[in-house]
């Protein structure tokens, strides 16, 4: 009974000892650093990104059209545009799905008393041919 006391007494320092030095090793990796504990170094910081490109050239003060760009609006074309009731008067061709600068020669067609325009005849043909095709397409 004695041996057995002692060999019980024996396991429990043992045991202490491990758990201390589990708890040792936790106080470890859990140190805190403080203003206190760390030496007072300064940081090297990289430095900042830097904007490599330039931004896009100044826009022209002076006659802006390009050699592409339309024509300037008709007195017709300003006569349509005041009678259509919605502003600004662009439209989106339903064949095609392009945007329309409308004016008073661009294709019109009605449909169930709907106004389309188109960007060129050919597009107001192939519509007129079979309209509720392109009333369901991606392009509406």
């Amino acid at each position: 009974m004695r041996s057995m006391a002692i060999l019980l007494c024996c396991v429990t320092l043992l045991d202490c000892r491990r758990s201390a030095t589990r708890s040792q090793r936790a106080r470890q990796t859990t140190d805190m650093q403080t203003i206190d504990s760390v030496q007072p170094e300064p940081v090297v910081l990289d430095p900042p990104p830097m904007l490599t490109d330039e931004g896009p050239a100044p826009k022209p003060k002076g006659d802006v059209t390009q050699p592409d760009a339309p024509p300037p609006p008709t007195p017709q074309d300003e006569a349509l545009r005041a009678s259509l009731p919605f502003a600004p008067a662009i439209g989106l061709d339903p064949v095609e799905g392009s945007k329309i600068s409308i004016r008073a020669s661009t294709p019109v067609a009605e449909y169930k008393n709907k106004i389309y325009y188109f960007s060129s005849e050919k597009n107001n043909r192939t519509f007129l041919a079979n309209p509720e095709q392109y009333l369901k397409g991606p392009h509406r």
